[in-house]
């Protein structure tokens, strides 16, 4: 196999005329030939170092096409395309040259490089972690340097756009991160990971692996108060080799993957004297992994490649949903898979054209069986209990991709132009809430005194208290609400989304490159027509060595509707479901009307004339080569969309905001609506906003025989509006960090080549705590959303509380704290990886077996990464950790190759 990447290294030289190449010559086990034979088809030779590396200054034209050939390996041919003056990096694996096929590579790496992109080569590949949680994880981080929510970063494989799970790293020749992010192929600018699959070899060449994590090597969690022993193991295959030599390959790869892992429950309940007391469970939460690829790659003649592909993945997940608050009753086992099949076809035409076509077809299902079918039970701030509300899930997509891609070379210009388009079809089978769902939020009740007896006054109590009472049959005891959803649980959708795309790179100057680029988007239900969105580039080098380049990008962007709001509104529009609310209802029996009890039902539907959200950036980086191949980098984004997506209640009561009153839930409700009485009517708009700016600096080595590294620094700023405000009618501290958003951090990946033929490696990440949002537990202003927040209080006092931001009091309607004010804490991860492969047969080059050895730890230093802490002001405890993610994992694998 020929892996061409296209690496940020610039010219020694100008060479206005021709492009420059280098690159290293590989084995499979990714060590350097030296002494391997380069050739273009003009007769220029090469050969490469001791460092397996090789060079041609300057060759005539813009594509070319080279050969490598060394003794002992098959040869492979490459075709290398750039822009006149550019540069074009080739890395060569002779020992899996697949079918002889020329390739084109867009040389102009700056443009890329300007972007802040990460190309992982052969080794650094080999130091990430095996299971594929944990590569996804780890590449997510590289991603999220470049601004964004981690976890919504999107996964290309072999140019597929409709990817949601990692193929076996096995099975994995390139990863590039964040790669030109204003190219108008792309839809979104942030966080994006491509990855290149190996196509077959032609000779037969498998591997057989197994990796085991013993309990006795892991650490306990942190919220644990008894041992959590747990273990994982994986093992797996590959088999490549030729079908008919020379036209027809075949690789397959299989993986199992079993975790034994533990859910800890870190909650508040009542014990059988009704008295609050603490609960911590170790819940085990096994996990049973396959996953498995088949591909077939074909070359009908020299310029026709296709590529047939097979993949599955199927995860089974036990008490999924437990921990921290949540009880063991209110979880639920799922099984979650995706089969994917994918055709591609690269038709070389001519010496400057290359058209790539995909068409993939894509089978998902989520299934979930709840632990319980009991009513859901929260007490807001302390526990969750009774059975989840998502009950018999069962969802399957089925998602058709194709895509026409074309690149050609005229001259000056780089011209890129294609079409791509997704549609889905979804059957739904969704019984949210069919079990009901009782809220115990605290708000104004009676005074009690020591009999249980109602004194005639009104106090503030909180959930827990509100739960006890109605444990007991006291005043005061009736739930905050209780939800029910009746009607048709099987919802199906179908959505589609078509863009045509085109770009053109002009080489203005030697040293300065113009980017013109035009993508238009559409989308069918909700329907949305009228989205053009322009790029535009600069690239430019000051000096002649081509040392320093100065890149500037903007552009308009589009954030599609996603199939899960169109089922939403569908779900709940009032005929294929009902959902009521029934506000102070009666403990057991909530349908039944009692005094002061208020139904209300629930409706969603999309606002007039919904389209796809823009959104503006725009970026400027500075990159500088140094001496011993260092490139050190600064960049900056700004940008922001102003019709983001939101979620707001139209006919929610008329109510006044208030600071230091205590509410009354009742009077809310029976306040004047809008529309219609008794009725919430939940609207999804384009009325929402964000903005911030991303502040970077990265500094690379890959080229280094002893280590390679890439470090990045980042800082981030964003503000935004919550998806779901806190009033309808006023938008007071509305505005704060997203979610996702962690305000900077650090990440390090590197690989040390050690003594004794050890390699280490390394991927380490600082960052600061995630946002979250302070609520009152309740819902004072009675729009039927639980996000109410508290206002801030001059002094102690009735239903005021301590928090780490200041005293605050939950007896206020609209209250004045601002959307995500609270920082949880920070999040420091090392994983180290120490291999050793041993060459069982040095000398048989074309029949080489090696087998590897490595030690690998997750969370080394056994850092607690929280990942959740409480909410809730009226709990006591606001701000305090309830979870954390793994503690300490030490791993043993080996690995035998053929």
């Amino acid at each position: 196999m020929i892996l061409l990447l296209s690496l940020p290294i610039r010219a020694q030289q100008t060479c206005s005329n021709g492009i420059r190449i280098d690159g290293v010559v590989t084995d499979p086990t990714g060590a350097v030939i030296p002494g391997a034979q380069i050739q273009t088809v003009g007769g220029e030779k090469a050969i490469s170092d001791s460092d397996g590396r090789y060079g041609f200054p300057c060759v005539a034209g813009a594509s070319v096409v080279i050969t490598a050939q060394a003794d002992g390996f098959s040869n492979g041919n490459a075709r290398a395309h750039g822009q006149l003056g550019s540069t074009v990096h080739l890395t060569i694996q002779l020992a899996v040259a697949s079918v002889q096929q020329d390739v084109q590579v867009n040389g102009d790496t700056a443009i890329e490089d300007r972007a802040g992109t990460t190309i992982l080569n052969a080794k650094q590949i080999q130091q990430l972690p095996d299971d594929p949680d944990d590569l996804l994880r780890e590449l997510q981080m590289l991603a999220s340097s470049g601004g964004g929510d981690p976890m919504a970063t999107s996964v290309l494989v072999d140019g597929f756009q409709n990817s949601n799970v990692m193929p076996p790293k096995s099975s994995i020749a390139s990863i590039r991160v964040n790669p030109d992010s204003f190219s108008p192929e792309f839809q979104w600018h942030r966080s994006r990971i491509e990855i290149t699959t190996k196509p077959g070899a032609d000779k037969f060449h498998g591997a057989l692996s197994l990796t085991d994590s013993n309990s006795a090597f892991n650490a306990t969690n942190p919220f644990s108060t008894t041992s959590t022993p747990a273990g994982r193991r994986r093992y797996g295959f590959e088999l490549t080799g030729p079908i008919r030599p020379k036209r027809l390959d075949f690789a397959i790869a299989a993986e199992r993957r079993e975790i034994d892992e533990f859910n800890i429950v870190n909650a508040r309940t009542l014990d059988s004297s009704y008295r609050l007391t603490p609960l911590n469970q170790t819940v085990s939460a096994p996990q049973r992994l396959w996953i498995g690829s088949a591909r077939l790659d074909s070359q009908l003649n020299q310029n026709d490649i296709t590529t047939l592909s097979w993949s599955a993945n199927v995860n089974d997940q036990g008490n999924e949903g437990v921990g921290g608050l949540v009880l063991q009753e209110a979880g639920y086992s799922s099984n979650v898979s995706e089969y994917d099949l994918r055709l591609l076809n690269t038709l070389t035409l001519g010496t400057n054209t290359v058209q790539e076509t995909r068409v993939g077809f894509s089978w998902k299902r989520t299934r979930q069986n709840p632990n319980s079918n009991a009513p859901n039970l929260q007490v807001a701030g302390y526990f969750t209990g009774g059975g989840t509300t998502s009950q018999n899930l069962n969802n399957r997509e089925r998602d058709l991709e194709v895509d026409d891609d074309v690149i050609a070379t005229r001259g000056k210009h780089q011209i890129n132009f294609g079409l791509q388009s997704i549609t889905s079809f979804v059957h739904s089978y969704d019984p949210n809430t069919f079990n009901g769902a009782y809220v115990f939020g605290g708000g104004s009740a009676p005074a009690l005194n020591s009999n249980g007896n109602s004194t005639g006054q009104t106090t503030n109590i909180d959930g827990i208290e509100q739960y006890r009472r109605a444990l007991l049959d006291l005043p005061g005891g009736t739930p905050t609400t209780y939800g029910l959803t009746a009607g048709n649980p099987v919802v199906p959708v179908t959505q589609s989304q078509v863009s045509l795309y085109g770009q053109d790179v002009m080489k203005v100057l030697p040293r300065l490159s113009l980017t013109f680029g035009l993508r238009y988007q559409l989308e069918v239900h909700p329907s949305s027509y009228f989205n053009f969105r322009p790029r535009f580039g600069l690239l430019w080098s000051p000096d002649k060595r081509a040392k320093w380049t100065i890149g500037a990008q903007a552009g308009l962007f589009t954030i599609w509707d996603t199939p899960a709001n169109l089922i939403e509104v569908e779900r709940l529009n009032g005929r294929r479901q009902l959902q009521t609310m029934v506000y102070s209802p009666n403990y057991g029996a909530p349908l039944v009307p009692i005094a002061g009890s208020i139904q209300v039902s629930t409706r969603n539907q999309f606002s007039p004339g919904i389209s796809q959200s823009p959104d503006l950036q725009f970026a400027a980086t500075v990159t500088r080569e140094f001496p011993h191949h260092w490139t050190g980098q600064l960049s900056y984004s700004f940008g922001g969309d102003w019709r983001s997506s939101r979620i707001v209640n139209i006919n929610s009561p008329e109510v006044a905001s208030s600071v230091g009153m205590i509410p009354d839930p009742t009077s809310a409700l029976l306040a004047p609506r809008p529309v219609a009485p008794n009725e919430n009517i939940l609207q999804y708009q384009n009325y929402g906003h964000s903005r911030g700016a991303v502040y970077a600096a990265t500094a690379k080595q890959n080229s280094s025989k002893r280590f390679s590294v890439n470090a990045t620094f980042w800082y981030l700023d964003f503000k935004e509006n919550p998806q779901t405000p806190q009033s309808t009618y006023s938008a007071q501290g509305d505005s704060g960090r997203p979610d996702w958003m962690r305000k900077g951090g650090v990440s390090v990946l590197g690989v040390l080549q050690l003594p004794y033929k050890l390699e280490l490696g390394t991927q380490f990440s600082a960052l600061p705590g995630l946002p979250y949002n302070i609520t009152t537990g309740t819902d004072a202003n009675g729009d039927g959303n639980f996000n109410d927040r508290p206002s801030s209080a001059s002094a102690p006092g009735p239903s005021v509380y301590n928090s780490p931001y200041g005293l605050m009091t939950t007896n206020t309607v609209n209250g004045t704290v601002p959307y995500n004010v609270g920082t949880m804490p920070g999040v420091i991860n090392l994983d180290p990886n120490l291999r050793r492969t041993f060459v069982l047969n040095p000398k048989d080059k074309d029949h080489l077996k090696t087998l590897s050895f490595n030690v690998r730890s997750s969370n080394v230093l056994n850092h607690t990464n929280v990942t959740t802490v409480n909410t809730v002001l009226s709990s006591g405890a606001v701000g305090q950790p309830i979870a954390a993610g793994p503690a300490r994992r030490l791993e043993l694998g080996t690995r035998f190759e053929f």
